[in-house]
């Protein structure tokens, strides 16, 4: 277990555990607010919420692995987690350069009320934090950046639509692979899944949705595209309202990954990151 710094208790700035400090720390980074963190990390780690929250005020003690299994959610290696609590901090942003757009870590300086030419400087724009240069159409406050630090580019991130017509199950599943790296997208209707021309790399499904199962919409993305993972969700086996022989029927002849509800995100991307094809395979 980690030393404590400070008193057992809440999680001050002050007398918070070092774990905790770093956990938070880059949740925070990654959009997370505070009050939603205790949720997160419980769906993340199949804690209950109680557990969960006795982690983030500091009253529950980590071990290296709980803290290694956290940063590697988000990319991240241990020792990224620790020197990140330790630093100045960062957010995540999107680098737009040659007509390509990189993901790239940045560290902000100080608001600027005009942006000069040949500068380069983040914005805050209603989808995430961008970084650009001076004459490109992005609105937003607009700050300078005293280091930048690329990473893989953007066209690497892998693309999921989820499907359930509970909203609350769809925008947490959502949430929580935006989190993870994903570009996730929400649908509620399988027939507006059906009319986008957004390509996805993988799908998350509810089998049943409205009154009807998705087996339509299964052969349907299956005839457009032959190994893309799909996973399918469902509650309803235990209570009998599904026929598990229907869904391993769908299973065999379409190549489905399963997952009963209630869901854990964190299991369901590493369910779709074994499956997906490797990079070579995409290009």
């Amino acid at each position: 277990m980690l030393p404590r710094a400070g008193l057992a208790g809440s999680a001050s700035e002050t007398t918070a555990p070092l774990a905790v400090k770093y956990v938070r720390s880059l949740l925070e980074r990654r959009g997370l607010a505070k009050y939603r963190q205790s949720a997160w990390l419980a769906n993340a780690l199949g804690l209950s919420y109680a557990q969960a929250h006795r982690r983030l005020n500091g009253t529950s003690p980590w071990s290296l692995e709980d803290l290694s299994q956290v940063a590697a959610l988000f990319g991240e290696t241990l020792a990224d987690l620790v020197s990140s609590g330790e630093s100045e901090p960062y957010v995540i942003a999107s680098l737009r350069t040659g007509g390509a757009t990189l993901s790239c870590r940045i560290w902000l300086g100080s608001a600027i009320a005009e942006r000069s030419a040949g500068s380069i400087f983040a914005v805050s724009s209603p989808t995430g934090w961008v970084v650009t240069s001076h004459g490109a159409a992005v609105e937003g406050e607009a700050f300078n950046i005293f280091r930048l630090q690329a990473s893989p580019a953007a066209d690497n991130v892998r693309t999921v639509a989820v499907l359930d017509d509970d909203p609350t199950v769809t925008d947490s599943i959502v949430s929580s692979f935006k989190l993870l790296g994903y570009r996730a997208s929400p649908f509620y209707r399988a027939a507006d899944l059906l009319a986008t021309t957004n390509k996805f790399d993988g799908f998350v499904l509810d089998w049943i949705v409205g009154e009807a199962t998705v087996l339509q919409l299964v052969q349907s993305l299956r005839s457009a595209d032959a190994s893309c993972p799909i996973v399918i969700l469902t509650a309803q086996v235990a209570s009998g309202l599904v026929d598990e022989t229907d869904i391993a029927e769908a299973m065999k002849r379409y190549d489905l990954l399963f997952c009963e509800k209630p869901v854990r995100a964190s299991i369901i991307a590493a369910m779709l990151s074994r499956a997906f094809p490797s990079q070579q395979d995409r290009v």
